[in-house]
């Protein structure tokens, strides 16, 4: 019994050693909540309307004007309006609505809080690390849909006004397959909606560059998905609208994006209007928490003390 009791404290200990799961953040969540997610580093003169989470290092301009839609100012708790992972640098920047900063590393840039606003020294309950697994899990699984909507081409021969013609399916998601040359060749294009709850435009190809018009508007804007799920590099040369998923690209933009952006790095010369997403997502856009190593291994070890307690007990019986 002493030694049942040993190793049973074993397994105890070990479990209270170490966290038992990971901890996560749901992509849904970083969709609704977050107008800019950068794994790495970024830098913008341009507005961020809503709240930005930063990998790397960051030097911006003005953050938090106009976040979510400009309606009731809502953050997963413990986030700030801004939260860099890294240092900050450059000219100074502003922060509005009373939002608050997170800066891990040297604070290298000086920041205007208007409206109450100030640094937070509390360390927010996710790594970056995080974010980028549950994205990329999100672009993937994305990109693995079967397309059931198409593309309606100018009857003209032309490449001006393309339409996105959706044809929601039973939960409402319209899914494009397109390559990323095709989007490239686009004057002009518009999205009709047909009454889809979410659009997702799948676009395939590593180098990419959208000079086209997209003359839908704000229309859509919070219910369409950009997943460039292969891409490495992307510049957007015009307004876009909707979400941008390129979570292995070095994004530029010389334009607005009406909604989220989601990328590597970022280089940006045009604001991210914050147009949050709020459409359906195929599955949950969760990640599955799985245990830590850490704690695998010991509680492997306590386990494997039971497992010789009662080994010796047999013997002895």
């Amino acid at each position: 019994m002493r030694y049942a009791a040993i190793a049973f404290g074993l397994v105890l200990s070990t479990l209270g050693a170490a966290p038992a799961f990971a901890t996560t953040i749901a992509a849904s969540t970083i969709l609704a909540d977050f107008n800019a997610v950068i794994f790495g580093s970024a830098t913008t003169q341009a507005d961020i309307e809503g709240a930005a989470v930063i990998g790397g290092s960051f030097s911006g301009a003005t953050m938090y004007n106009n976040p979510n839609d400009g309606g009731t100012v809502t953050l997963p708790s413990g986030y700030n309006a801004l939260t860099v992972y890294g240092s900050t640098s450059g000219n100074g920047m502003n922060i509005d609505n009373g939002g608050s900063a997170y800066v891990a590393g040297a604070h290298g840039q000086s920041i205007s809080f208007n409206g109450g606003g100030g640094f937070s020294y509390t360390p927010p309950p996710n790594t970056i690390t995080d974010f980028q697994t549950s994205l990329n899990s999100l672009s993937t699984q994305l990109s693995q849909l079967s397309a059931n909507s198409s593309l309606v081409m100018p009857t003209d021969g032309s490449s001006n006004g393309v339409k996105f013609q959706a044809t929601p399916g039973a939960n409402g998601v319209s899914v494009f397959n397109i390559t990323g040359s095709q989007l490239s060749s686009f004057a002009s294009f518009v999205m009709n909606l047909n009454g889809s709850s979410s659009i997702i435009v799948n676009v395939s190809g590593t180098n990419i560059t959208l000079n086209g018009n997209d003359n839908s508007g704000v229309t859509g804007a919070n219910n369409i998905i950009w997943n460039f799920y292969q891409a490495t590099t992307l510049n957007i040369g015009t307004l876009l609208g909707g979400t941008v998923l390129a979570t292995q690209a070095a994004v530029t933009n010389n334009n607005q994006i009406d909604g989220g952006l989601f990328a590597a790095s970022w280089a940006g010369n045009g604001e991210l209007h914050s147009y949050s997403f709020t459409g359906t997502l195929p599955g949950s856009g969760t990640v599955v928490a799985t245990p830590e190593p850490a704690s695998l291994a010991l509680l492997g070890a306590g386990l494997s003390a039971l497992g010789f307690v009662r080994r010796r007990r047999a013997k002895r019986g």
